[in-house]
């Protein structure tokens, strides 16, 4: 839908990559994860398992670590393998006031749809199609509702 990484509207994989760098006595770990679409992911994959499989084993416990964490990373791109190409052109949704007054008429059934538990992939994509926007555009549309609500007082 909106990759969490780079914000543009694709098709999109939960996944979680892992960096290791040992350092004789200490190590350093670090992690990366959300919705991806898959440029993001073949991006971080490649550097965080790349530098991970150069620095990553001065140390007694990286020498164990390191392979675990480039097996992790393997395990997680091959989770995302058959995700779809990001599309030529693919740009973040934008919301404008029409993209909105669009979206306000289609209100009610796409808040009752998301309570009794539809899938957020489900319901945006088809209210979309009813409002002539983009499933991106729905999802930014509910986070403003979700900000505006926030903020109201009282709350």
């Amino acid at each position: 839908m909106i990759c969490q990484c780079c914000g543009i509207e694709a098709p999109t994989r939960k996944v979680m990559f892992a960096q290791h760098i040992g350092a004789i006595v200490m190590f350093f770990h670090k992690r990366i994860g959300g919705h991806f679409c898959r440029n993001c992911i073949n991006k971080y994959f490649g550097e965080y398992t790349g530098i991970t499989a150069i620095a990553g084993w001065w140390g007694i416990i990286s020498l164990f670590a390191t392979p675990c964490v480039i097996t992790f990373n393997i395990v997680n791109r091959l989770r995302a393998w058959g995700l779809e190409p990001v599309p030529a052109g693919a740009t973040a949704p934008v919301l404008t006031d029409d993209v909105i007054a669009r979206l306000q008429s289609h209100m009610s059934p796409l808040i009752e749809r998301l309570n009794r538990g539809e899938d957020l992939m489900v319901v945006a994509r088809s209210i979309a199609a009813q409002a002539r926007v983009t499933p991106g555009q729905v999802v930014l549309f509910l986070q403003l509702l979700a900000r505006a609500r926030e903020q109201r007082p009282g709350r």
